[in-house]
């Protein structure tokens, strides 16, 4: 897999695009296909979110590769029309807790409004709106030589290192078949963060420093824990801890293989309640793999993190313990026979001192098109000595 040179993004557009791709080879945001008019191959690995060399340098580039039509003038250059797309997402689960209680139900979930692509000559945005701003980044990005380099603001639950993420492992590009569900890193982060990153890169490396508000809420007062009790308030002054993030990417044979490690260190702040500080301390590596066996394209992702016992202080990444470090690892792997189908079967763990919880997971999806995708998903979860199982079917459309 050759990869793509950030300078010669532009040529890759219009070179891709000239290319005749399957119907059904993988389903993508269209948003982003309509503003590059490009496959959807160009940006993803097997399936959506997935992303391949040329989908990390559009992204490093901001988001504003355009093969549309621009409005301009001076300090004014935009899509001459705006790049939306609305995901429909109705889906069918079956759970059993493991103690006897089991429930089954047809639902609609993450119906959302994506806006995406150029705002201008170097600034890109992302945006999920599901009534709320669910999920938001500003990329800016500049030409530096060979390098990309920029900024980024964000609000969203991708994880710690949303200024920019070009991995799949976790985060916003993990997704495919909810495999970044087994991840450690994954399972540490928060579910909704804020912050501003800056950084840089080219088609070999990616590096950022981050500021975070990993508590990710704009009110004074904060329920650490998420579970509403009122108990663990953090109010008074934001704090926004440091996080560095980097990667490496290189090709071994036919196959790319990336690197990656996170680093997340400093204060959120205090309890107001009890006066604890909150540490935001936490250790990781990911590594990824893509490449081809035949005719079948396969991807690895695996990763391992640790945080520290939360000891006088409160680790955000380590809640349940004082005395015991909190460690974990993932495996999961991708498989793509044919057009249209892929599979995936991973595991993962997550231990704080003797407790230790076991995750499995099996799927397969059916590309219907490329913007529409069936999903089977199999999970277990077994804590001590109960497992909980859920089936779920989900269809999954981007218009």
């Amino acid at each position: 897999m050759k990869k793509i040179i950030l300078s010669a993004a532009s040529l890759a557009v219009a070179a891709v695009a000239s290319v005749s791709v399957a119907p059904t080879t993988s389903e993508a945001i269209p948003a982003f296909a309509r503003q590059t008019g490009s496959a959807c191959l160009a940006c993803h690995f097997q399936s959506f979110p997935t992303l391949a060399a040329y989908g990390r340098a559009f992204k490093m580039g901001g988001m504003t590769d355009s093969a549309r039509d621009l409005v301009e003038d001076e300090h004014l250059s935009i899509p001459a029309t705006l790049n939306w797309t609305v995901m429909v997402r109705p889906n069918w689960v079956s759970s059993d807790n493991g103690a006897g209680t089991t429930s089954k139900g047809f639902e609609f979930a993450d119906q959302v409004f994506m806006i995406g692509g150029r705002g201008g000559e170097h600034t890109g945005v992302f945006v999920e709106y599901d009534g709320a701003y669910a999920n938001a980044q500003m990329i800016n990005s500049y030409d530096m030589g060979d390098l990309k380099a920029g900024w980024t603001v964000w609000n969203a639950g991708f994880g710690e290192d949303a200024g920019m993420q070009v991995m799949s492992v976790w985060g916003q590009h993990g997704g495919m078949l909810g495999g970044k569900s087994l991840s450690i890193n994954n399972q540490m982060g928060t579910d909704q963060s804020q912050g501003i990153a800056v950084w840089a890169g080219n088609d070999t490396w990616v590096a950022q420093l981050g500021f975070v508000d990993t508590v990710g809420d704009n009110n004074e007062t904060r329920d650490l824990n998420g579970n509403g009790d009122g108990t663990a308030n953090l109010g008074g002054e934001w704090k926004y801890a440091p996080v560095l993030r980097g990667n490496y990417f290189l090709n071994a044979g036919d196959w790319e293989v990336g690197l990656g490690a996170i680093i997340a260190t400093g204060s959120a702040g205090q309890d107001i309640v009890t006066g604890t500080t909150l540490d935001t301390k936490r250790t990781g590596i990911d590594v990824q793999a893509f490449g081809d066996m035949g005719d079948m394209q396969i991807g690895i992702f695996a990763d391992w993190a640790t945080a520290p016992a939360s000891g006088t202080t409160l680790n955000y990444y380590n809640q349940s313990s004082t005395t015991d470090a909190r460690t974990g690892y993932s495996f999961r792997v991708s498989v793509k026979p044919v057009a249209q189908w892929i599979f995936l079967a991973g595991i993962g763990q997550d231990k704080v001192g003797a407790a230790k919880t076991d995750r499995t997971r099996v799927g397969v999806e059916y590309e219907m098109y490329q913007n529409f995708a069936v999903q089977l998903i199999y999970d277990t979860k077994k804590v001590g000595g109960v497992t909980a199982k859920t089936t779920l079917i989900d269809l999954e459309l981007l218009i």
